[in-house]
């Protein structure tokens, strides 16, 4: 028998939850902030820094849901958001890195034809 509610101890949210959300959600305005600023060369300093903080958001999420199920604590649904959250911001700048070095490799080897409006930003 459960005893009862009044003596139940409080269940704690993870702190790690807690920094994997939070870290999350500071990786997703800063990318988005990097890429939709029109600020010149803004996105040379936004997108490092929100991948590194993704990156946070990731471990800590792996952490706090290893330690939401040793130690019973509350938070899973934090964890999720965070990892979710860092890992699309990550996927998103890998696919971003993998494009432009395909671009650049397509047009070094010339082997398909060069768009027009591409042609002028050629190196």
């Amino acid at each position: 028998m459960l005893p009862a509610p009044e003596t139940l101890p409080p269940q704690n949210v993870n702190r790690h939850a807690i920094i994997s959300l939070i870290s999350g959600i500071i990786t997703l305005i800063i990318f988005c902030g990097g890429i939709l600023i029109p600020i010149p060369f803004t996105s040379f300093i936004c997108v490092p820094i929100s991948s590194i903080i993704g990156l946070i958001a990731l471990i800590y999420g792996v952490i706090s849901l290893n330690r939401i199920k040793e130690q019973r604590q509350r938070g899973h649904p934090l964890a999720w958001a965070g990892i979710a959250i860092g890992g699309f911001v990550l996927f998103c700048m890998v696919c971003s890195v993998v494009a432009l070095i395909f671009l650049f490799h397509i047009n070094a080897i010339h082997s398909f034809p060069t768009p027009p409006f591409i042609q002028q930003f050629e190196i």
